[in-house]
C-alpha cells in the first residue's frame, strides 16, 4: 500500500463517502427521470404533473450538488493525497484532468451554467429546456464516470473501501 498523509485522507474519506452517496441518489434519480422521451410535449405536461415535476428539481438538485461536492469538497482532498494544490477551482480541475480522472476541465465549467437552465429555463423556453434536460443527462453520466474514475484511481493505489471507513 501507498503511504499517504493520515490527515489527507481522513479528510478525503469523508468527503468520498458523501460523492458515493451523493451519485447513488443521482443514478436513481437520473435513471427514473429519463426512463421517459423528454421532448417539448413532456415539458409542456410538466406544469399539470407535480411528480414529473418534482423528479426534474430533485435530478436539478442532485446533479449540482454532487458536482459541488466534487468540485469544492473532493478535488482538494484528493490532490492533497498526492501532495498537489490547486488553489482555484480551474486549477484543480487541470490537475484532476492530468491525474486522467476528469476528461475536460472545461466542460466541467459549462457544466456548471447548467444548473439555472435546469431550474428555470422551462418556465421562459420550453424548447431550450428539452435542450437542457438532454444536456443534463450527459452531464449526469460524466459525472458518474467521473465518479468510477476515482474508485479505480484509489484501487490502483491500494486505497480501498477498508482504509476508507
Amino acid at each position: 500500500m501507498i503511504a499517504y498523509d493520515p490527515q489527507a485522507l481522513a479528510e478525503f474519506s469523508a468527503s468520498w463517502r458523501l460523492v458515493r452517496k451523493e451519485a447513488a441518489l443521482l443514478v436513481r434519480t437520473s435513471d427514473r427521470l429519463f426512463a421517459e422521451d423528454i421532448d417539448l410535449q413532456w415539458v409542456l405536461a410538466l406544469a399539470q404533473d407535480d411528480e414529473r415535476s418534482e423528479r426534474v428539481e430533485a435530478f436539478a438538485a442532485l446533479h449540482s450538488r454532487l458536482q459541488d461536492t466534487l468540485g469544492d469538497r473532493l478535488f482538494p482532498r484528493l490532490l492533497a493525497l498526492v501532495g498537489q494544490e490547486g488553489r482555484t477551482l480551474i486549477d484543480r480541475l487541470n490537475q484532476v484532468e492530468r491525474l486522467g480522472l476528469l476528461d475536460d476541465a472545461q466542460a466541467w465549467l459549462a457544466w456548471r451554467n447548467l444548473r439555472n437552465r435546469l431550474v428555470h429555463e422551462y418556465v421562459e423556453n420550453p424548447g431550450d429546456f428539452v435542450d437542457a434536460m438532454r444536456a443534463g443527462h450527459e452531464n449526469a453520466s460524466a459525472l458518474r464516470t467521473v465518479v468510477a474514475r476515482i474508485e479505480a484511481w484509489l484501487r490502483h493505489r491500494g486505497i480501498d473501501e477498508k482504509v476508507l471507513s
